[in-house]
């Protein structure tokens, strides 16, 4: 049980005491009815001793108003009187019998309050995920991405350990230790390319998250870390470029694709114009040579991808610009 859901539990105690209460004051009702029955009767033999509004004397006055006045107290029978002792007797124990158990169940509330409030509550997660942070994946795990790993913690905070889980191999990555209500961490490229077999061209791998806590260890479903592809572009000679699809840095064998470098450039005297280089691209086919004649301003140059792979799996970069 939780501080809610004892909070949630106290209408029930406070209905059972209610109920305790009520059970002990009708069954007090037989006092009340000595008590004006008594009075019915001095009213009727002495009805000089009475004050106004005896009718609404309680056990204890009509006993003292009794006992003070001997007048009154010859016209009561020793056995009312005795009755009405009684019914005094057992007024009082009703009494310290409702509020002891009234207090019992006050002060088991209150212990238990506090009980409940200092007992630690051990840390669940719940909702693991994975998304790259690259905006152009939209949140597809990738493997030259960063990912980051979130969660939902409930409980008393504490540190966790957290690892990436290569499912074919069970190879782990080293573990990240955060805060377990900091609720994600970042795993870099170099993080976890060790634990990856596939290296295949539209591959993927299988992975999952694994946290670990104090007590308890925790995982994410499987999830798919899929295979990014590099278009690289490379200024290898001053009127030379190669354009390629990379996986490890390596070259990915038979891969055409579609893929355009622009930059401006002019020749002398005119105004610079985007030019283009690339199209459908074969492999073993994929150098391009540069005009001589134009000026090239390479801090113009962008490298465009067109297909045929999904472009959230595919990054590009250009050396040598």
């Amino acid at each position: 049980m939780n501080v809610m859901q004892f909070l949630a539990s106290l209408p029930a105690l406070l209905g059972l005491t209610g109920f305790v209460v009520y059970l002990f004051l009708r069954r007090n009702r037989t006092g009340d009815r000595i008590t004006l029955d008594i009075v019915g009767k001095l009213r009727r033999e002495a009805p000089e001793r009475l004050a106004e509004g005896a009718d609404k004397l309680d056990a204890a006055a009509l006993a003292k108003l009794i006992e003070g006045d001997a007048r009154i107290r010859v016209k009561v029978s020793e056995q009312d009187f005795q009755l009405l002792r009684d019914a005094l007797r057992q007024q009082f124990v009703t009494s310290l019998t409702v509020y002891a158990v009234c207090g019992i169940i006050f002060l088991s509330g209150v212990v238990l309050f506090v009980y409940m409030s200092a007992r630690p509550i051990p840390v669940s997660l719940s909702s693991i995920a994975v998304e790259s942070t690259n905006p152009t994946a939209q949140g597809l795990p990738v493997d030259f991405d960063e990912l980051r790993v979130t969660w939902s913690s409930q409980g008393d905070p504490e540190d966790v350990s957290v690892a990436l889980e290569e499912m074919d191999n069970r190879r782990r990555t080293a573990t990240k230790t955060v805060n377990s209500t900091q609720g994600e961490v970042v795993f870099s490229p170099a993080d976890y390319k060790a634990i990856l077999t596939n290296r295949s061209h539209r591959g993927q791998n299988r992975i999952r998250v694994v946290i670990q806590t104090a007590k308890s260890t925790f995982e994410s479903p499987e999830f798919a870390m899929r295979v990014g592809t590099t278009i690289l572009a490379v200024h290898i000679e001053p009127l030379r470029i190669k354009i390629m699809g990379m996986i490890d840095n390596r070259a990915i064998d038979f891969y055409d694709f579609e893929a355009k470098l622009l930059v401006w450039a002019a020749s002398s005297g005119r105004t610079p114009e985007p030019v283009t280089y690339g199209g459908r691209i074969k492999y073993g086919h994929n150098d391009f040579t540069l005009d001589s004649k134009l000026n090239y301003n390479w801090s113009t140059v962008k490298l465009t991808y067109f297909g045929p792979d999904d472009r959230r799996l595919v990054r590009t970069e250009m050396l040598g610009f």
